[in-house]
């Protein structure tokens, strides 16, 4: 390391610094309410290789570190100071951006000549055309239906605008004048992360800062080893689900094997089901360390080491095998729109693996998504379409080994905020008639899962369009650990309490009228130990908090409430009747219980390998076929899958395609 260690540090806090000051710009002078109130933005500076050396943890998201800046850097020459790219195709940037409402800018930083460094970030656009507004539907089945696609550009040539490309963009969305803030905003921030860099270089030299941006990378990286040398080493599988209902129906299984060996990491996500005709796909492009699927890893870094430097050099022990053609590495055109909702799965897949490792650590299941709720009604005057995000709807996290979970705010999405109600109230033609924590929803533990949410809102105007992407856990709960239960699942509803209730379930695109009510709840997290070894003191405090019931307390918990005060002698007894043992290790509910009985983990790996062996166009129609033979009763042996994926082929009138060896095959 050429970089004194106590400089070292002084330029750690100086660059971090400066990359909170670029969130911080974009948060003061974005335009839509999903960039200044929920803060779905993200800004980093990056090495000339495309590591990331400074992101802020403070202001916007916390999904920088890991990310594949070469792809974007590399996709455009010839760089001149003032020039900046903008761009937001996920298979042009091999998994920069990952869906198309990300519009990403990044602006080279010259000194002497060279370049130094790069300022990036993005903002979530709340439209980029596409078929609804919004541009994300859950039942899009190809990426040409989710908005326009911007390939990597120069809007900026040496510090001069590119009217006529933007000008394309802005026709192209629904939103063109909060887009074009937007992005101002975004230069904005380019602009001070150039400033302080070089205000940097001017106090220090420009060899000195070189050094010190690799030296930092560096520091990151054996900081991150020295963490997972502590780990034990071993092989640690784990599965969870996507639910599926948006393709089809059947449950997308995400698997990983993680291995540590000293101090290496290796995900093989092998197993894991095929890409799906629906917008759940990502596209991670098989980048090691990539973004999406390590920020479980920092979490756990980070509450190590508060004071870790937080940079790419944190993932580059870590390495990756995702099959192509899988759903975390799909072929090009597939529709990635929700594919938050599958890298929030990849963290309860990571913790689950994780907490093998370490049980005394990690925590229960987080209610498992973060689902955005949009509102699109016709502005009476004008006759333009507005568009608004209502809510980011979160839910409880997971029990902690020592702690009961949080409640109404997860482990998996917790850096976005909440939209005051008065400010949606404001903009859009809507009344909040409810925001708030779900009675009766933690999940039971010794240490108890975090309460849900449930969001009401009422409608006034004609024509309005709710969307909702991201809807998750309301078939296969967030698993409890160690004996405690599993969350509650989540749900939608129309007109609660009136004659024309109806469950919605996962809303794709639904129509409102004036005076129409929907409400959702979101699911809680999960358990941690068994209820039976809860304080009854605690379990008569949630019961004041609303947070369950008395009837809750005696099935769950043992606790005998009788007029605001828990009976002793009646829990004591209850109690001794019934089992104290720590229960199962991992418990995701009888929902969960019941599709592995029908579906066990080798059955669907095996199916996963099999149709990945065959041509990408046969794919979706071949494991349709397969799952209508073992669902109509066919009964397989290990190994038998193939045999039936070659009868259904052996039916085509197109040749009779040959399996290829692709099932492992990575980009």
């Amino acid at each position: 390391m050429r970089t004194d260690p106590v400089l070292l540090e002084i330029f750690r806090n100086r660059f971090k610094a400066a990359a909170e000051e670029m969130a911080s710009v974009t948060l003061r002078t974005g335009f839509t309410v999903f960039v200044k109130e929920t803060s779905d933005f993200g800004a980093c500076i990056v090495a000339p290789n495309g590591e990331t050396f400074a992101a802020p943890t403070d202001t916007a998201v916390s999904l920088m570190i890991g990310l594949p800046g070469h792809e974007a850097i590399n996709a455009l020459s010839d760089y001149k100071p003032g020039d900046i790219g903008i761009t937001n195709d996920p298979e042009l940037t091999r998994g920069l951006s990952t869906h198309l409402p990300d519009i990403w800018l990044w602006k080279p930083i010259f000194s002497q000549g060279e370049i130094i460094a790069f300022g990036f970030n993005f903002i979530h656009s709340s439209d980029v055309g596409g078929k609804v507004p919004g541009s994300i539907s859950p039942t899009n089945t190809e990426l040409f239906q989710e908005g326009l696609r911007i390939p990597p550009m120069k809007l900026f040539r040496e510090g001069e605008l590119d009217r006529e490309l933007l000008n394309l963009i802005l026709l192209n969305c629904r939103i063109p004048h909060q887009n074009w803030g937007d992005i101002k905003a975004q230069v904005a921030s380019l602009a001070m992360a150039e400033r302080r860099i070089l205000e940097i270089v001017d106090r220090y030299g420009h060899d000195t800062v070189v050094a010190g941006i690799a030296d930092i990378l560096d520091h990151g990286e054996s900081r991150a080893r020295a963490h997972i040398a502590d780990m034990p080493d071993g092989r640690y599988e784990f599965a969870d689900y996507m639910e599926g209902d948006v393709a089809g129906g059947r449950p997308i299984r995400i698997n990983l094997a993680l291995t540590v060996s000293g101090s290496d990491m290796h995900l093989d996500f092998t197993g894991t089901d095929p890409q799906v005709q629906a917008a759940l796909n990502l596209p991670t492009w098989n980048q090691h360390g990539h973004y999406m699927l390590s920020f479980g890893f920092l979490n756990y870094f980070r509450t190590m080491e508060p004071e870790i430097p937080y940079n790419s050099g944190l993932v580059r022990p870590l390495r990756m095998t995702i099959p192509r053609g899988s759903l975390l590495n799909p072929e090009p055109h597939a529709a990635v729109g929700v594919r938050a909702a599958t890298m929030f799965r990849i963290l309860d897949v990571i913790n689950g693996c994780l907490t093998q490792a370490l049980p005394e650590i990690f925590p229960a299941a987080s209610s498992g998504a973060v689902s955005m709720i949009l509102v699109s009604t016709l502005d009476v005057e004008t006759g333009e379409r507005l568009v608004s995000v209502a809510q980011p709807l979160s839910g409880g996290s997971g029990a902690r080994p020592m702690m009961d979970g949080i409640d109404g705010a997860s482990f998996t999405g917790g850096w976005l905020r909440n939209i005051p109600n008065e400010m949606l109230e404001a903009d859009m033609p809507v009344l909040v008639e409810e925001y708030g924590y779900r009675p009766h929803s933690a999940g039971a533990g010794r240490w108890r899962g975090g309460s849900a949410i449930r969001f009401r809102m009422k409608t006034f105007a004609p024509e309005t369009i709710m969307t909702a992407r991201g809807l998750e856990r309301f078939t296969f709960r967030p698993y409890g650990l160690r004996g405690g239960n599993p969350g509650q699942l989540g749900r939608g509803v129309l007109n609660p309490g009136t004659p024309g209730e109806r469950n919605v379930g996962k809303i794709d695109v639904l129509r409102l009228d004036p005076g129409d009510v929907v409400m959702f709840e979101s699911a809680s997290g999960g358990g941690y130990g068994n209820p039976l070894e809860r304080e009854p003191e605690l379990v008569l405090a949630d019961i004041a908090a609303d947070f369950i019931n008395a009837a809750q307390a005696l099935e769950d918990y043992g606790v005998v409430v009788r007029d605001g005060h828990v009976d002793e002698e009646a829990t004591i007894a209850e109690r001794a009747g019934r089992s104290v043992s720590e229960g199962p290790f991992f418990d995701g509910g009888p929902e969960r219980a019941a599709h592995e009985e029908r579906w066990p983990g080798w059955l669907q790996a095996e199916m996963a390998a099999v149709v990945l062996g065959y041509p990408a166009a046969l794919r979706p129609w071949l494991q349709r076929k397969i799952v209508d033979r073992l669902n109509g009763g066919t009964v397989v042996q290990a190994g038998g899958v193939a045999g039936l994926a070659a009868e259904a082929v052996a039916s085509l009138r197109v040749g009779t395609p040959s399996p290829v060896p692709a099932a492992a095959a990575t980009r």
